[in-house]
């Protein structure tokens, strides 16, 4: 990590300076939430979630489709119904038909040496040759197919389907507010850098003024070399300091420009401070958890895990549906004659589950099982959740404190550095002592300069928590 920030203050250091961008925060916001790819991914799938809606809702309506079959065989099939002898019959005096066969004296039909009974006349029926051509059959058509009843899985589908649509709104709510704080993070740490520079700058100028005091007073012989040794040290960390907080300006410049999408090394001006104060009437918002998209989404997750309850247990309850089609077909050729033909057909179909061996008992259980595991889990995020808010309004108070007391011990560093530096231009308190002071007073202003920064970031988390950051 420590080589990646010396390669990327390298290569920003030799790097074309872009135009000064001015921005503030609310700026800085809206750029934000346009540039993340993180929130578009949300978006999209907020979309999905929209097409899988409209995808279940079409299942109440008929579907209509429309089918076409071509068929071409070369060969012609050729058949032959054989002829022969066909026996006769006759009319009796009902005029039912009686096979015409010869009756003996006995009143019974006369035998033939075949076993089979001999009639008066015989029919003669000649061989019947047979060609079939299906050279080009062909038949289309289009159907009407309708569900009537389908164990609830179309309603219960759809529902969860709407329930994932409403999912997808509270993720993009989630993402949003993720981004924001992200965002805000950078943003006041880009402030924060800057007021430390300043900072830095102060603090070097006054330790160089001491340097430049001191020399002049051992050149007129009124210092000793060791005073004028210990200040040029102060100095020298004074210049180090101010480098360090130039390089840390510049990654949290090239942080922030990363996450509103400007190139790296655009140089950036905000015009927002670090005031030291909280939005009036913040902590006495209420923290109720509705008003958090995750929460939302856990009780989205439940209902769509419910809803799976009952398309499972729809897999094994009766189905009804009807349909209707109507065909034409033709180029069946039977000696020569075309078989053209149109139609119209209707189905009802019922299907009734008897017997599985517990099959849909089983899995209808498998999914109330997950129904009750999301339901768990939602309580235990809720907790969760109740203690992130209360310990995100503790540490907002905690920081606000802390910059109270961080002022006052910049007011109090001030003071004993100016008593300081009177007393040692009298002669009554110790080079050591005034170099102490100095360095007792930037560290108090810088960390007044964090506490200030430190403050806006737990402002910025607590509103999450309580789902208020948009």
């Amino acid at each position: 990590m420590k080589y990646c920030i010396i390669i990327i203050i390298f290569l920003a250091a030799f790097q074309t300076p872009r135009a000064q961008q001015k921005l503030d925060l609310k700026q800085c916001r809206a750029m934000a939430l346009d540039y993340s790819k993180q929130l578009s991914i949300a978006e999209r799938q907020k979309e999905k979630a929209i097409w899988t809606k409209k995808e279940y809702r079409a299942n109440y309506y008929p579907r209509l489709s429309a089918s076409g079959t071509y068929f071409y065989y070369q060969k012609k099939q050729e058949y032959k119904l054989s002829g022969g002898y066909l026996p006769t019959y006759v009319p009796d005096e009902s005029g039912k038909l009686q096979p015409n066969v010869i009756m003996g004296g006995d009143g019974k039909p006369v035998m033939g040496t075949d076993g089979k009974p001999l009639f008066h006349e015989y029919a003669f029926l000649p061989d019947i040759p047979i060609t079939l051509s299906m050279r080009g059959v062909y038949m289309a058509g289009v159907q009407l197919q309708q569900p009537i009843f389908m164990g609830g899985k179309i309603r219960a589908a759809h529902q969860a389907a709407k329930f994932g649509e409403e999912l997808a709104d509270e993720n993009i709510r989630l993402n949003r507010s993720e981004v924001l704080v992200e965002l805000e993070q950078a943003y006041w740490q880009y402030v924060r850098v800057q007021e430390l520079v300043s900072v830095a700058r102060k603090y070097k100028e006054v330790t160089g003024e001491l340097v430049k005091n001191l020399e002049d007073a051992r050149d007129a012989g009124m210092a000793p070399l060791n005073d004028v040794l210990k200040a040029q040290v102060k100095h020298n960390d004074a210049l180090l300091q101010l480098q360090q907080a130039q390089h840390g300006r510049t990654l949290a410049g090239m942080n922030l420009c990363r996450l509103i999408g400007l190139e790296l090394n655009t140089s950036l001006e905000l015009t927002d401070t670090l005031s030291g104060t909280i939005t009036p009437g913040i902590l006495s918002l209420p923290d109720e958890l509705s008003q958090r998209p995750d929460y939302n989404m856990l009780e989205k997750q439940v209902e769509m895990k419910r809803k799976e309850v009952n398309v499972t247990r729809s897999d094994f309850l009766p189905q009804v549906g009807v349909m209707a089609g109507y065909s034409y077909g033709g180029g069946l050729k039977l000696n020569g004659d075309n078989s053209n033909s149109a139609s119209f057909s209707a189905m009802a179909s019922v299907q009734i589950p008897i017997f599985n061996w517990g099959e849909g008992r089983n899995k209808v259980r498998v999914a109330k099982a997950e129904e009750e595991i999301t339901r768990l889990n939602k309580e235990r995020m809720s907790e969760m959740m109740q203690l992130e808010i209360s310990g995100n309004r503790f540490k907002l108070s905690d920081a606000q404190t802390r910059v109270n007391l961080t002022r006052s011990a910049l007011a109090q560093a001030e003071e004993n550095l100016k008593v300081s530096r009177n007393q040692y231009d009298v002669g009554m308190e110790s080079l050591t002592n005034l170099l102490e002071a100095q360095a007792q007073w930037q560290q108090a202003w810088s960390d007044w300069v964090d506490a200030k920064a430190a403050l806006k970031v737990c402002e910025t988390e607590y509103l999450k928590s309580l789902g208020k950051l948009e």
